[in-house]
């Protein structure tokens, strides 16, 4: 009931922001659910929440203030009018988030008393993992293509190490969890690709808030350090493209260093340039709308293939499947979301895209439900895991960075998800005896 009356509100100021019904509705939405992760994160930790938020920003508020913009602008345009976009996007989101709550679960209100319990009892192990993570993840670029995501899901038990030491003794271990971080921000920059960092960032702001349950003040003032990150790493990054990719600079500190004072300023990071790039890279709804515009235009859905190439490259090895898609491929956003990219440009249709190309406008509501249904179902294999040990609560964070962006294509989503839970899944069997309260009862009885 709290929720539709914050929503109804906030649709209500929409319209007067934005003056059309859909476009209102879409920043009601995604402002009701920022507004829910503010005043709920001190009780629970707010991942689900952020999810929706981030499929909220991208396929709801960002393309209503797109629609609102001179043409000229905007560099990604929406390819579709806008009742034709709202009328698919509004009830997928809705569908994806129902999806989302489908199964209910406890997973959020964590009993981190028994975690850090857990924690440390397990001190000296959580240190020297979150510091064999920190070396996988240095090394991550020289790891062979088909080992590649082994050692990179193994190389996030850094973040579950820092994460349960930070909780059960922040001052103590903060400078851990910041190295962590550090290295992170430093390996994106670097590399010029800053999608992980700054979701381990935005993570451990809503980790750290559920933790250290902070005042209004300092959650204001911390939400408004994040959209200034965000904005000073937009800033950063085509700047520094330009340095490395095509200006011959090197990619390291002294050029991230200079890249990044040269944009500290308040005219980089506010002024409008820096506003609309940000926006753009934003709006996954363009490669919906442009998808969807390419597709009424063909008519050549395409049913249940593509997902089943999916399928086919996320649970099939490489001797069974010699021919399958790789991650990244261009092939199948080229044919059919209306634009051409080059090897190595990281985009992808996101799942109402793939949902229209399946099925057209049921695709979107189908693709969007079942997505939102399998986060869910993966909720509560990670709840079940909790039952062995409340510690592993934080495994969620690993086998879900990926698959809760909005950007990131169906394939990777659905190999993320079963490989993850696979590998972490074996990493509970093994770990469990140390994990769960039972064994070290069991210990402590032995040893009397």
């Amino acid at each position: 009931m709290k929720f539709f009356a914050n929503f109804i509100l906030t649709s209500l100021l929409g319209i007067i922001i934005i003056p059309e019904i859909y476009a209102a509705m879409a920043f009601g939405l995604t402002f009701t659910i920022g507004l829910r992760i503010f005043l709920d994160s001190n009780n629970s930790f707010v991942f689900r929440e952020w999810a929706l938020f981030l499929y909220a920003f991208n396929y709801l508020l960002s393309p209503a203030i797109t629609y609102q913009l001179n043409s000229d602008l905007v560099n990604y345009g929406m390819k579709i009018n806008s009742d034709a976009y709202f009328s698919l996007a509004i009830p997928g989101f809705l569908l994806f988030a129902t999806g989302m709550y489908s199964i209910p679960n406890r997973l959020f209100i964590p009993e981190f008393k028994k975690v850090n319990q857990v924690t440390l009892m397990n001190e000296s192990f959580l240190i020297r993992m979150t510091i064999l993570g920190i070396l996988l993840r240095v090394f991550l670029d020289v790891i062979p293509g088909e080992l590649g995501f082994l050692f990179y899901s193994l190389s996030m038990i850094r973040f579950v190490g820092a994460l349960s030491l930070f909780a059960s003794n922040s001052k103590k271990y903060v400078w851990l969890t910041l190295i962590v971080l550090f290295i992170e921000l430093f390996q994106g920059f670097r590399g010029g690709m800053y999608h992980d960092a700054l979701m381990w960032v935005l993570f451990f702001a809503l980790f750290s808030v559920y933790i250290t349950k902070p005042g209004i003040r300092i959650k204001l003032i911390g939400t408004v350090s994040l959209m200034l990150l965000i904005l000073f790493i937009q800033a950063v990054k085509v700047a520094y493209r330009e340095e490395v990719w095509t200006g011959g600079r090197d990619a390291n500190i002294e050029t991230i260093s200079s890249v990044g004072s040269s944009k500290a300023n308040s005219e980089s990071l506010i002024g409008e340039e820096n506003l609309l790039s940000s926006l753009n890279r934003g709006n996954q709804a363009w490669i919906f709308a442009s998808t969807v515009d390419r597709m009424d235009r063909y008519n050549d859905f395409q049913g249940l293939t593509n997902v089943n190439k999916y399928m086919e490259a996320a649970l099939l090895p490489r001797f069974l499947a010699p021919n399958k898609i790789e991650s990244g491929n261009s092939e199948i956003f080229n044919k059919f979301s209306g634009h051409v990219i080059k090897e190595g440009t990281s985009m992808g249709l996101g799942v109402f895209a793939d949902g229209y190309i399946a099925y057209g406008t049921w695709g979107v509501y189908i693709f969007g439900y079942a997505l939102g249904l399998i986060i869910s179902l993966t909720f509560r294999i990670v709840e079940g895991w909790t039952k062995i040990s409340p510690f592993y609560v934080l495994l969620i964070l690993p086998i879900l960075n990926y698959a809760v962006r909005p950007d990131c294509e169906l394939q990777t989503t659905i190999n993320h998800l079963s490989k993850s839970i696979l590998i972490f899944g074996i990493l509970v069997y093994f770990t469990k005896k140390r994990f769960s309260f039972d064994s070290w009862k069991t210990l402590k009885v032995g040893a009397v």
